[in-house]
């Protein structure tokens, strides 16, 4: 008898999908937070892969996770901001 692990693999992915968007909500820190959306991107992109799409699958990554987290990051990158210590950046 062969066990068919597809739903049991397909349960453990939905649910690190669903805590990487729990810990973009939660995190504070906003680079971290980035880095859980791509997380989450990347397993939305795995879920397309389990539907048998996997073209979407392949744009998702490409669009959400090579694009969009990147310009994401590069954003906060080049934003001034001010240090904790009430100073400011020079």
């Amino acid at each position: 008898m062969a066990l068919d692990l597809v739903p049991y693999v397909f349960m453990i992915f939905a649910g690190l999908t669903v805590g990487g968007a729990i810990s973009v909500l939660v995190t504070k820190e906003i680079v971290r937070s980035a880095f859980f959306l791509a997380f989450t991107f990347i397993g939305v992109a795995v879920t397309y892969f389990f539907l048998e799409s996997e073209f979407i699958g392949l744009i998702q990554v490409l669009v959400y996770v090579g694009a969009i987290n990147v310009l994401i990051l590069f954003g906060v990158m080049l934003t001034k901001r001010k240090l904790m210590g009430g100073g400011a950046c020079e």
